[in-house]
Formats: C-alpha cells, sequence, structure tokens
C-alpha cells in the first residue's frame, strides 16, 4: 500500500499533494511541486503504465524535499537536482527504517 499523505505542513502553511498524470506525462516528469500554490504534484502512470511504487515514493520524497528547500528559501539547493535527488533518498530511507 502507497503511503503518501493528501497534505503535510511546512512553517504552519498546508502543503496539499495531488495526482495529476495528464499534467505530469504532458510535462515528461513524474511530479513537480509548486511552492507558490502549495502544490506537491505526482503522477501514478508514465502514459498508461502504472508506475511502480518504489518509483512513486522516490518521486513524493524527491518532490517534498524541493518543498522543504523553496519554505527555507534555499533556492539555489533546490534547483541542485543532484543535492535534491540524495538527500531526498536518505530522508526516505531515514523515515521508512524508523524503529521505535
Amino acid at each position: 500500500m502507497i503511503k503518501v499523505p493528501k497534505s503535510f505542513k511546512l512553517f504552519g502553511t498546508t502543503i496539499n499533494v495531488v495526482w495529476d498524470n495528464k499534467r505530469m506525462n504532458d510535462a515528461g516528469c513524474y511530479g513537480s511541486t509548486d511552492y507558490a500554490t502549495c502544490q506537491v504534484i505526482l503522477s501514478n502512470k508514465e502514459g498508461i503504465d502504472d508506475l511502480s511504487e518504489d518509483r512513486i515514493m522516490d518521486t513524493f520524497y524527491h518532490e517534498r524535499t524541493h518543498a522543504i528547500l523553496d519554505a527555507m528559501n534555499e533556492v539555489d539547493l533546490s534547483k541542485n537536482e543532484k543535492f535534491v535527488d540524495v538527500f531526498s533518498k536518505l530522508l526516505r530511507q531515514s523515515i521508512e527504517t524508523e524503529k521505535y
């Protein structure tokens, strides 16, 4: 089961997670962040093919990292796709392997 939230908060601002396969396919990507409209936009399909749960979760954490950096006004870091990709994978791993 995919555990992507419907929303999350950054500095008290609600960031909504929306699914828009057409928009993402038209843009040629799996996800996007629009901090101005407080949205993380995701796709669960590539054309007519379903994306794997792993791809969807990687994309969600990648876009969440962009949203966090944008909230921090760290524009240069948010534009650094290599940084965002590595950081988001570590963030995902740290959260998904938590032990209590």
